[in-house]
């Protein structure tokens, strides 16, 4: 293939021990990059997200789920009982003939299993292992939450979000978007292209960690920057150095912006057309703005309350002022700039027919557009992989299905 034709992570072979949020959502990162995702389930459950709602289904009453659907495009699936002695046997021929695995089950899951780092370094030295977990799994680095199970809401808290979202005098509230799970797939994804790179050079693989907990704490490392030269930590609605900031009501629904430097404060007088507060005793700085805000919130109500989305937008952007609009999902999905952009995922689907989703947010010039796949059905590439990939016979895969091991 030419470099025009070919995606950066073909011929890559990711071994995917995965389920709910975290660890799908990193090997389908993977899979739009071009690796071959086997997506190692339980015969006849699989990943749990299978069974979540909302539901699609066809005439013939076959259902699926929308999150599954979400996180798995791409992917082939492979059912295994690995209880057994032969599925046992069948996972290690596969990761002796793969590049990556990626697991995100319970801390102790595949030690159990007796698959502990230096084991898989001896079926395959190459190996490149990442594992997704709450609280980070490296030897060396362990803490007194190693043992934890998490899942986003848990790590949100911990995190340092919830503390930050919400009224000054409300309780803390969770985002909900799957920050810490989409966050952490981010991170071990590009932990993973890393260790493949040095790999390149080194001719061994390693072990990827990827903690939850730190990825929210990274995401929140502004508070903690804040702590560290103030000695307070930032709360919920008393902002003391940046103001304003948040959502602002208008006509038809909010605008948000933030300002975090004396330049912006200045284009966003000019928006207002109130350049006398520019240099105001009350609103000349970050934190006298913050600490006035009885003073100037009224003021900006006024302003922005009078107008609609369309007239502060197109207002504050001639003033170099970077402003948005609040929008919904369904905004979100009719958006025209992520539609030129091809943001959008389009699975045609048999069961749950053509659907728009979020599509790879990586851009290269050089990969093509190709159209992911469906999600697959649970074991639908057990065949394909068993013979393909390790040469077993028509009659030895049969007994193995007859005998539950796929």
């Amino acid at each position: 293939m030419t470099g025009t034709q070919r995606r950066p992570l073909a011929g890559i072979r990711v071994l995917a021990m995965e389920q709910f949020i975290a660890g799908p959502s990193c090997s389908m990162m993977l899979a739009d990059m071009g690796a071959e995702v086997i997506k190692i389930e339980r015969p006849k459950v699989g990943d749990p997200r299978r069974h979540f709602p909302p539901f699609a289904e066809n005439a013939k009453g076959e259902k699926i789920g929308g999150g599954f659907m979400c996180f798995n495009r791409s992917k082939k699936s492979l059912t295994l009982n690995t209880k057994s002695p032969e599925g046992m046997d069948i996972l290690k021929a596969l990761i002796k003939k793969s590049d990556v695995l990626i697991e995100n089950f319970r801390p102790d899951t595949l030690e159990r299993m007796g698959l502990t780092f230096e084991r898989l370094q001896e079926l395959n030295p190459r190996l490149v292992y990442a594992t997704l977990s709450g609280f980070g799994r490296l030897k060396g680095y362990e803490g007194p939450y190693s043992d934890w199970s998490a899942f986003d809401t848990v790590l949100q808290a911990m995190g340092g979000s919830m503390n930050l979202t919400g009224l000054r005098d409300g309780k803390p509230l969770v985002v909900e978007a799957n920050i810490v799970d989409i966050g952490t797939s981010i991170l071990t994804a590009l932990g993973i292209v890393t260790a493949l790179y040095s790999r390149e050079h080194t001719n061994e693989g390693c072990m990827v960690d990827g903690s939850m907990y730190e990825t929210m704490t990274t995401l929140c490392e502004e508070s903690v920057m804040m702590y560290a030269f103030t000695g307070e930590s930032p709360e919920r609605g008393k902002e003391k150095v940046f103001a304003p900031l948040g959502a602002f009501k208008v006509k038809d629904g909010y605008v948000a912006f933030r300002i975090p430097t004396e330049d912006m404060w200045a284009r966003l007088c000019r928006a207002i057309e109130r350049e006398d507060l520019i240099e105001d005793e009350k609103t000349s700085s970050g934190v006298k703005r913050a600490a006035n805000m009885d003073f100037l919130g009224p003021i900006l109500d006024d302003w922005f309350g009078q107008r609609t989305k369309a007239e502060v937008i197109r207002r504050c952007h001639d003033c170099g002022m970077p402003v948005g609009p609040v929008q919904s999902a369904a905004d979100i999905a009719n958006c025209e700039h992520l539609e030129k952009r091809k943001a959008f995922a389009y699975i045609d689907d048999p069961v749950a027919g053509r659907k728009k989703l979020m599509g790879c947010p990586i851009k290269l010039s050089f990969m093509p557009d190709i159209a992911p796949t469906p999600p697959p059905r649970l074991g639908e590439h057990n065949r394909e992989v068993l013979q393909d990939i390790l040469g077993y016979s028509d009659e030895w895969i049969e007994e193995l299905s007859n005998t539950g091991v796929v």
